[in-house]
């Protein structure tokens, strides 16, 4: 029997309880018949249908108690019953975790391989480079070699030049029995040589000195574009390193020496060098009319009244906003390696005489700064001062 149809019985019992017959007030015959009835035994009837009332009650409280016990039972075991369930969850996670650290495990160990390779290469690469750095050993001792071999050609070419200079000094005494003036002018003097020589000697190669003058190129430019545009006044053109930059960059120049050997060097590199003393041709210079002047290797072999003369001669000579650049050595005890030099010229006395001749600001640059190398071949250092009218 369903539940519903327990519940069926169970309402129809409550129902028909008390055994209610339809009986009216009036109806005499009804209440004779049911004395009737009690006393022919159909009592039993109505006590059997009284126990089945009782019985079906008795099962109904069984049954309500049986729920509230189920219901308990329920509350007893919810928490084992959601324990259960969070176990099989927890078992579905941890099966999840499995396939994703199986997952990062593959890619870990794809990962370390590669680094494995990388590392193999890299040791392969470094051995290589062992095995270079052999080959640059062996490379800088034979350049060392090849060093020793160009010393000793240098050393054999100094005897030459003493050979060079014995035959010279004999040349210019025969050449005084000619009576033709040009006779003894042909042959250059020993300081003439000297001046050229002394050129490759401070400053190394023509193409390292050209490559250090072109740092002050930017000074020349800056001034065109300010409004000095005239020419550019080089005082000691040296091997020509120094207009050849200025004529690469359209920079008009005008540069002078009275040394045959110099002007002959410098034509062979397309540099024109008027015959004439540079202090000279500055002292000709139309006042106002030169874009910068320039002198390397100059003022050290000046007397200090001729350098004071040569600040207010560039004074004058300058546009307004041309540069006068001087580069000069710093006192060091192989100063006068250089044998034209006088004596090294101190950075705040050629301050002072610059000031002095009218330059409105001055500047000095020490090796390192702005251009200025640090030291040339010989090691020595030197300076320059940059002043503008």
């Amino acid at each position: 029997m369903s539940d519903a149809r327990v519940a069926d019985a169970l309402s129809r019992l409550e129902q028909h309880a008390n055994l209610n017959l339809p009986l009216r007030r009036g109806d005499v015959l009804g209440r004779l018949a049911l004395r009737f009835l009690w006393r022919r035994q159909l009592k039993w009837q109505i006590e059997t249908n009284l126990a089945a009332r009782d019985a079906v009650s008795a099962l109904s409280d069984e049954v309500r108690a049986t729920e509230g016990q189920f219901q308990r039972w329920l509350a007893d075991h919810g928490e084992l019953v959601r324990a259960e369930s969070l176990h099989r969850e927890l078992e579905s996670l941890y099966r999840n975790d499995q396939n994703l650290a199986a997952g990062l495990n593959q890619r870990l160990y794809s990962a370390v391989g590669g680094l494995q390779a990388q590392l193999s290469t890299l040791a392969l690469q470094v051995t290589d480079s062992a095995e270079g750095s052999d080959g640059v050993e062996a490379r800088l001792k034979e350049l060392e070699a090849q060093l020793a071999q160009v010393q000793a050609a240098a050393e054999q070419a100094r005897l030459r030049h003493v050979q060079v200079d014995l035959f010279l000094d004999r040349a210019r005494r025969e050449s005084t029995t000619d009576t033709t003036p040009a006779a003894a002018a042909a042959v250059p003097d020993r300081d003439s040589f000297l001046e050229v020589a002394v050129e490759a000697l401070l400053d190394g190669s023509a193409e390292r000195a050209r490559d250090a003058v072109r740092a002050y190129l930017p000074v020349v430019e800056e001034a065109r574009k300010a409004g000095a545009t005239g020419a550019v006044l080089d005082m000691a053109p040296g091997r020509g390193g120094w207009p050849e930059v200025l004529a690469a960059a359209g920079v008009r120049y005008r540069t002078a020496s009275r040394n045959t050997l110099v002007r002959k060097q410098c034509a062979a590199v397309d540099v024109q060098v008027a015959d004439a003393d540079p202090m000279r041709l500055l002292e000709e210079a139309t006042p106002g009319s030169l874009g910068a002047i320039t002198a390397f290797r100059f003022a050290e072999r000046l007397e200090p009244a001729a350098l004071a003369r040569f600040a207010e001669l560039a004074a004058a000579a300058l546009q307004p906003g041309g540069p006068l650049v001087v580069e000069t050595p710093l006192a060091s005890p192989d100063f006068h390696l250089d044998p034209f030099a006088l004596r090294p010229v101190h950075p705040d006395f050629l301050r002072f005489l610059t000031e002095a001749a009218g330059f409105s600001h001055v500047e000095v640059r020490l090796p390192g700064e702005a251009g200025i190398p640090v030291a040339d071949p010989a090691g020595r250092d030197r300076y320059c001062l940059l002043a503008w009218r």
